[in-house]
């Protein structure tokens, strides 16, 4: 199954939930790539040291740009199970090329992973916060979207421009498969305010909403200054309870 991970606000724990996603499903056992198309590159980051310099022609620009191999860019992490293939800050004009190409320019990612699909039982992909061609390029790519939402006061703000991207990506027969697996409240905690944006996501998406929340944990951004996930660097904590949760969740949907 390949899960795209998409708001096209930025801070809403996108790239975490990526990461802890990722890393959950292959400590679970399960073999997984996950695909950073985020040309901020975090999630490469955490994975690969920032000492192993990715080059251009060796990150999913190649792949977008230049049609070149995904099995030649991807790379193991230190973790068992767990393959990224990485980002680079090149990501970020990929938009305006696919714009001025002629062939395939929506479905580049999907002939992408379609190549090494049967080799992973989960593909996660980190998506940047827009709305663009690499994001539209991850829709037609996808089987599931995970939604994460973060329980602050314009919260809600966007969300109908990305359902319309959603609509329009399955009603052009781009992907007329894609559905919403869920959608995650993130940076929840016990203020007012966010009891009160969980209560309107919960009673405006009902059953999308995923039963688990992420609370505002210290720890999930020191694991990503670690180079870890929160699995391994801090196991006992909130974030990583919450992101267990989770990933059983996302196993049962």
């Amino acid at each position: 199954m390949i899960i795209s991970i998409a708001n096209q606000k930025g801070g809403v724990a996108k790239t975490t939930t990526a990461i802890n996603l990722a890393a959950g499903l292959s400590l679970e056992g399960y073999k997984v790539l996950l695909i950073d198309a985020d040309p901020q590159t975090n999630a490469t980051q955490v994975f690969i040291h920032p000492d192993n310099e990715i080059s251009p022609d060796k990150s999913l620009y190649q792949v977008m740009v230049s049609f070149g191999s995904l099995s030649g860019v991807i790379l193991k992490t230190q973790f068992p199970n767990l393959h990224v293939a990485p980002s680079h800050i090149r990501l970020s004009g990929v938009d305006l090329e696919l714009a001025q190409a002629f062939d395939n320019r929506s479905a580049r990612l999907k002939k992408a992973l379609d190549s090494v699909r049967d080799r992973y039982d989960y593909i996660v992909i980190d998506n940047p916060p827009s709305l663009g061609l690499m994001t539209i390029n991850s829709f037609v790519a996808s089987d599931r979207l995970i939604i994460p939402v973060s329980t602050a006061f314009f919260a809600l703000s966007g969300l109908v421009q990305l359902q319309e991207t959603i609509s329009m990506v399955k009603q052009t027969q781009l992907n007329p498969n894609l559905e919403i697996m869920g959608v995650l409240c993130t940076f929840s905690d016990r203020t007012n305010v966010s009891t009160d944006v969980e209560k309107q996501l919960r009673d405006y998406f009902g059953n999308l909403i995923f039963d688990t929340s992420i609370p505002k944990n210290v720890t999930l951004e020191e694991a990503h200054s670690n180079h870890s996930h929160i699995f391994d660097y801090s196991p006992n904590s909130a974030g990583a309870i919450a992101y267990k949760s989770l990933v059983q969740e996302v196993l049962k949907r």
